[in-house]
């Protein structure tokens, strides 16, 4: 039969409890069928608590010399049935930080939001990519030329990558509602208001930028100027939202990686 106490550091005492037991607790399990008591050491407990509780131990048993009982501090090797008696008293607050811990409670959302969160992070950088393909474009002065053709598709490669993010987001943010994981939210709206602004802003197609003088219905001028300020303000449109993304897609993986590989 096992029994087990917690020592009371303020009073400097044992107290018997056979029912709960805290990482920050040191405790007795008292082996009467093999006459030893093994003393366990929280992982958040201390050194000096240890020694404390093991010299009150100690009094406690020259007080009573015909009780012969072993002292024994549990490290690494622990007998199995003193182990499940130790696993049984931290089930509550195992239940507990796993609750805390792990906020995904389903297979199907945990999956989906792992691809959305990819989808989300690695998009952002083709559109950077497709974007800045415009230092590129044919200079003439301190203008751009390009075609009005290339200049469509150039629009229409931003457009269809934004909404493509701009969805993923909005599903996130149905699985944040689903799962009640308000960072997943937040951040997901976060995003999705700032791919609103670009798709809009995208949608202003021949009016996005002021033409410069020569510029035809085929060809266009477009100062550099222009297009470096166009290229600053959408990319620090994109960092809002990609950053955080990157440090979510770190700590997803690094919690959820037993789950999802």
């Amino acid at each position: 039969m096992l029994k087990t106490y917690i020592f009371d550091d303020a009073n400097k005492k044992w107290i018997e409890e056979d029912k709960s037991l805290l990482y920050h607790d040191l405790c007795a399990i008292l082996d009467e069928e093999h006459n030893i008591i093994y003393v366990w050491n929280g992982p958040k407990s201390s050194q000096e608590r240890l020694k404390r509780g093991y010299e009150q131990l100690e009094k406690l048993m020259s007080t009573y010399p015909t009780i012969n009982f072993q002292l024994s501090i549990l490290k690494k090797k622990i007998p199995k049935h003193i182990q499940d008696k130790i696993d049984l008293m931290l089930g509550e607050i195992n239940q507990k930080e796993d609750k805390e811990f792990y906020k995904f409670s389903r297979f199907s959302t945990l999956r989906l939001y792992l691809i959305l969160l990819l989808i989300s992070t690695i998009l952002p950088f083709f559109l950077l990519l497709n974007l800045t393909s415009s230092l590129s474009w044919y200079k003439i002065g301190m203008n751009f030329e390009i075609g009005a053709d290339e200049y469509n598709i150039w629009l229409t490669i931003s457009s269809i990558l934004t909404i493509i993010i701009l969805i993923s987001f909005s599903i996130m943010i149905i699985i944040g509602i689903i799962e009640i994981e308000y960072q997943v939210i937040v951040l997901s709206s976060l995003g999705t208001l700032v791919c609103i602004g670009l798709s809009i802003y995208f949608q202003q197609g021949i009016f996005l930028f002021l033409f410069q003088t020569g510029y035809s219905s085929s060809i266009y001028y477009i100062s550099q100027k222009d297009i470096i300020e166009f290229l600053i303000i959408v990319s620090l449109g994109i960092f809002v939202f990609e950053i955080p993304n990157i440090l979510k897609l770190i700590s997803f993986l690094r919690i959820y990686r037993n789950f999802v590989f």
